[in-house]
């Protein structure tokens, strides 16, 4: 029966879908909402944001960095921390923005996570030098011959091993800025990696800087 009403919806361009229950349980309770509203709400407040106090914090750190050097981002998700850099920085400066679009909290192919991100940030790669590189950091990292980062910022494979190797090739090509995203007692690997690197010199809610 199932097969016979999907057949029968595509044929009129129409696809029967349903909520898995791990998406209902990113939605509030009480709120009725269709599958639309459902999918349009998971958007807007998916998970994998930095808050306002950390973007305060990294537009800080940004707008100190030496613009005749790039920034690299390892971990761009959405854009969002992107698109905070982006404004931070000055228009001529170089922004690498890396990403395998492996993952993400929506559940989306990485076909339609890499194009949603390129969507999104459009005009910043168009007119302000953003640059979104669609490879693992492990391959960034063994094909970069740029100059040594002004800025550096971790925010991909949260691991410990993976927070440790990160760091490690910040340093060793001579990032000026080293900093990241959630240092907090649910990311185990982010806070042991960046304590065994000395530690977070400053720390704005989860966004830590050594």
């Amino acid at each position: 029966m199932k097969s016979m009403l999907r057949a029968f919806a595509g044929a009129f361009g129409y696809e029967l879908c349903r909520l898995s229950p791990a998406e209902i349980h990113t939605l509030p309770a009480g709120l009725a909402m269709n599958y639309k509203e459902a999918q349009v709400y998971r958007g807007l407040t998916a998970s994998g944001q930095i808050s306002l106090r950390e973007a305060r914090f990294l537009m800080a750190l940004v707008s100190r960095s030496d613009p005749s050097r790039p920034i690299v981002e390892v971990g761009t998700l959405y854009g969002h921390s992107t698109l905070v850099m982006c404004m931070a920085k000055q228009p001529t400066q170089r922004l690498l923005a890396v990403d395998n679009f492996s993952w993400n909290s929506l559940g989306i192919s990485s076909e339609v996570h890499l194009a949603a991100t390129r969507k999104r940030l459009a005009e910043c790669t168009e007119e302000y030098g953003v640059e979104i590189v669609a490879k693992s950091a492990r391959e960034f990292y063994d094909t970069y011959q740029g100059p040594p980062p002004a800025l550096y910022f971790c925010d991909a494979d949260h691991t410990y091993e993976a927070v440790r190797a990160d760091i490690a090739w910040a340093r060793k090509v001579g990032a000026s800025i080293i900093c990241g995203d959630d240092y907090a007692p649910e990311h185990i690997g982010v806070t042991r990696a960046v304590d065994e690197a000395g530690g977070p010199r400053e720390l704005h809610g989860g966004l830590w800087l050594l």
